[in-house]
């Protein structure tokens, strides 16, 4: 009920960007706060604003005149796994062939909160499944060179953060991302990828693990493995 009132008490705010900012308040008080702090970080008299909530609404993502995202923890104060990503994207940066988003952390009372550099592009998961299939073979090669490079790295800064400090790389197994399919984005006129997104469940394990979630496409996966397994022929 409360949600059906909101809408249309909305309904009759002309201003898409106020009707936005109004239905964010109404609904949660504190994610309009959020807002505001995140809107703070423009010179923009009218910041543009896109946000969304992610997966199992652990997070709510703020987009800020397509120049900084910000994320908010809705669970905790998101402290720990917030300096977890920033080790490993820290470590992992300047060793990927795909640029991997700059991360800073602040402080939103109390809350840990994680500011993004954005990245400009569309996300594989929003290609229809004929053009996902179509670029299919350019797109494996990039991700088999990125799972290649990024998972036979071995950074001392981040050892720790391994199972055991001792593990080594090996074929399909170290860092990797581990949630590939819906956080890389693509220049949507030439298909490179331009940016991975989203680290905070990065791992050093089994690179299934990086298929498993989102929506997925068997023809990429398999030209990846075939892709991503020449480069173990080469090297022995």
């Amino acid at each position: 009920m409360k949600k059906l009132l909101i809408n249309i008490l909305c309904g009759f705010v002309p201003n898409k960007s106020k009707r936005k900012a109004i239905r964010m308040r109404l609904n949660n008080p504190i994610t309009y706060k959020m807002a505001n702090f995140a809107k703070s970080f423009s010179k923009s008299k009218h910041p543009k604003i896109k946000y969304t909530y992610g997966y199992r609404n652990a997070n709510f993502v703020i987009a800020i005149d397509d120049k900084w995202v910000f994320k908010f923890p809705l669970s905790d104060n998101g402290h720990d796994i917030a300096i977890r990503e920033q080790r490993i994207t820290d470590a992992l940066r300047p060793i990927s062939p795909i640029k991997i988003p700059k991360m800073e952390i602040l402080d939103f009372n109390g809350i840990t909160v994680r500011k993004y550099e954005y990245i400009h592009g569309t996300g594989f998961h929003k290609l229809s499944r004929d053009t996902q299939n179509k670029y299919a073979n350019k797109i494996a090669k990039q991700l088999a060179k990125f799972l290649y490079i990024i998972g036979e790295s071995d950074p001392k800064e981040i050892r720790d953060l391994k199972p055991k400090p001792t593990d080594k790389p090996n074929i399909m197994y170290g860092w990797n991302q581990n949630d590939l399919w819906d956080n890389f984005i693509l220049n949507p006129k030439t298909f490179d990828i331009v940016g991975i997104i989203d680290w905070e469940g990065a791992g050093f394990n089994d690179f299934e693990k990086c298929f498993t979630h989102g929506t997925g496409n068997s023809l990429v996966k398999d030209m990846l493995l075939r892709e991503y397994l020449k480069y173990y022929s080469i090297k022995n």
